[in-house]
C-alpha cells in the first residue's frame, strides 16, 4: 500500500495528539504516585531546599575550622 504525504494541518493535527498524549501519560504516572496538580513540583522545591540547609550547614562547619 504506497504512503501518501500528509498535509501540513495533518502533520501538526499528530504532533499536538502525540504531546497531548504523552503529557496525559505523565500526569498519569504522577497520579498514580499520590501527586496532583502542583504537588510534584513543591516536593522537588521543599527537596532542593532541604539540600541548601544542608550544604549551607556544611560550609558553615568548615568555616569554623
Amino acid at each position: 500500500m504506497p504512503r501518501t504525504k500528509l498535509s501540513k494541518q495533518q502533520l501538526d493535527y499528530k504532533e499536538g495528539l502525540a504531546h497531548f498524549k504523552a503529557w496525559l501519560k505523565m500526569n498519569r504516572e504522577f497520579e498514580d504516585r499520590g501527586l496532583h496538580g502542583t504537588d510534584y513540583y513543591v516536593r522537588i522545591v521543599e527537596e532542593l531546599e532541604a539540600k541548601v540547609k544542608q550544604l549551607e550547614a556544611k560550609l558553615k562547619r568548615k568555616a569554623k575550622k
